[in-house]
């Protein structure tokens, strides 16, 4: 799905905009969804995410985004593995608001995403364990709310030079969401960070982005939220997935086997193709998990669940 040029902009700039990677009836109809749920400052979010009621599994056309397999091999080009799972998803609302409290989420700081998806400090650039993306079901030329990034210029580039820690909420450093707020504290206390930091908004450039189409990023892009519009709601799904092996980056929702006993999870896992359920984390067919069985009690647990993929890898 992703060309190779893309690709390697991921890869060395840290993020890419991709259009037309969802069919278009999906899109549609997950856009209808959301501008239902959140179309004004009352019914939209008040922080980012929806706090649990469009997360996946949310029994919705949503979920059907979550296991696209159009972004799943997407994912598994960037990160250059099968191996993969999906530990964030979640749509929500963003209206545009006058507010400017410490922690509000309107015209955001300068951040990195691993801080509060591992304990860890990412890895070497050219070995990425994540996947982060953003779809837009909003037109932000019309909403606000447009993604800035700041592209990284090569292995020198002062911006993107170990370690990580210049932003809120990194080593001693108090944390703020808002802009403002942040900046005046690196002013006031660490001037030389301050500057540092004036460098990230004089390079960052905004995603122009629109219905349906999706900014691919990774923990370690410098990238924030910047305001929606008064009387305004920008619509967004924000997914992640990570390699497989990387245990020490968490999971953002909670466990999606949570929704379990009602019926309605169970259905849509039956639905699903090996490789769907694999980014949830089912063993894919020809794991060592599989054996006769186990694949018997798959079909106890499933009724209608196909198992002759798994079968057919013993």
């Amino acid at each position: 799905m992703l060309s190779i040029e893309q690709i390697n902009q991921w890869k060395n700039k840290g993020y890419l905009i991709s259009k037309n990677i969802i069919n278009k009836n999906l899109t549609l109809k997950c856009t209808e969804l959301l501008n239902k749920k959140y179309y004004d400052e009352k019914t939209a979010c008040k922080d980012f995410g929806s706090k649990g009621e469009l997360e996946f599994f949310s029994n919705t056309i949503l979920d059907q985004i979550s296991v696209n397999l159009n972004i799943i091999n997407c994912v598994k080009q960037l990160l250059n593995t099968n191996d993969i799972l999906l530990i964030q998803s979640d749509a929500w609302g963003k209206a545009g608001k006058n507010t400017d409290t410490e922690f509000n989420n309107n015209d955001q700081r300068m951040h990195m995403d691993y801080g509060n998806n591992t304990f860890l400090h990412p890895s070497d650039w050219n070995n990425p364990e994540c996947v982060a993306v953003i779809i837009y079901f909003s037109d932000t030329n019309e909403t606000g709310g447009k993604t800035a990034v700041v592209p990284r210029n090569g292995v020198n580039d002062e911006l993107y030079q170990y370690p990580y820690i210049n932003m809120p909420g990194q080593n001693k450093y108090k944390f703020y969401n808002d802009k403002n707020h942040s900046e005046n504290y690196f002013k006031q206390n660490y001037p030389e960070i301050y500057k540092f930091r004036q460098k990230l908004y004089n390079r960052e450039i905004f995603a122009d982005t629109n219905i349906g189409d999706i900014l691919f990023y990774r923990l370690d892009t410098w990238h924030r939220g910047t305001p929606v519009k008064k009387g305004k709601v920008r619509n967004v799904m924000n997914l992640l997935w990570k390699k497989k092996e990387c245990h020490w980056i968490n999971s953002w929702n909670p466990g999606f086997s949570k929704k379990m006993y009602y019926g309605y999870l169970e259905k849509f896992i039956e639905s699903l193709n090996p490789e769907q359920r694999a980014t949830i984390g089912f063993p894919l067919p020809g794991d060592k998990y599989w054996n006769i069985k186990k694949i018997q009690l798959l079909k106890f647990r499933y009724p209608k669940i196909n198992i002759k993929p798994y079968l057919s890898k013993l």
